[in-house]
């Protein structure tokens, strides 16, 4: 089983000061959410130095400072100089935690004219179950994608699983995916023509959640 939790802005010129709250929020969801989603590695060349890497404490504002700026773009000839309109990246995974095996990103602080104008950054969850482990319910889900849009203010977002093409769950905008949530910006500037599942208001916008999918969604 994999799922997918994406949501997207646009420009928005942030420091690396200003962001560490958010990225802090963005972690403290994911440990609440569940036991498995509470601690978190760099990423590495080789499976066996990200397994022995040491897990970050991602509540240390110290720490997340390290990693924006680690993760910000340069330019590609020496000297190397950052490119602040380009914004960080923060790259983690849960190390395989209780047989969920889960990646987080978030793409912040971008602001190039040059860019799209929803979708320059993006925070995100993966989540793979192997075999033998408990699923993440679809409720547990849908509130982390909840408190996704709480945190980052996206022009919208979604929840999915990829499918086949052909598949019953599929949906009809993207028929190899199973889309469980949508949210839209109520002025952003993603697609209008989300017409399945029930509507809920939630702040700034509008979600969708095809309750069809639900159980799907939890099957490995």
């Amino acid at each position: 089983m994999s799922v997918k939790i994406y949501v997207y802005w646009g420009p928005r010129k942030r420091t690396a000061e200003d962001l560490i709250p958010q990225l802090q929020a963005h972690f403290r969801t994911l440990a609440a959410a569940d036991k498995r989603l509470a601690g978190w590695g760099p990423l590495a060349r080789s499976l066996k130095k990200a397994m022995a890497s040491e897990p970050i404490d991602t509540s240390a504002s110290v720490e997340l400072f390290r990693l924006l700026q680690k993760g910000q773009n340069k330019t590609d000839m020496p000297p190397r100089q950052p490119i602040p309109e380009l914004g960080y990246r923060v790259s983690l995974w849960n190390q395989r935690r209780g047989g969920i095996e889960a990646a987080t990103s978030v793409h912040c602080g971008a602001y190039s004219e040059y860019l799209s104008e929803d979708s320059q950054n993006i925070a995100s969850l993966e989540l793979t179950c192997m075999a033998d482990a408990q699923p993440l319910e679809a409720g547990t889900l849908l509130a982390l994608f909840h408190r996704f849009v709480e945190i980052w203010e996206p022009a919208w977002g979604s929840i999915w699983r990829d499918v086949q093409e052909g598949h019953p769950a599929g949906s009809r905008e993207y028929p190899t995916r199973a889309q469980y949530a949508y949210y839209q910006q109520q002025q952003g500037l993603a697609s209008q023509q989300r017409t399945v599942g029930k509507v809920l208001a939630v702040p700034n916008g509008r979600m969708w959640v095809d309750e069809a999918v639900a159980s799907f969604l939890e099957e490995i």
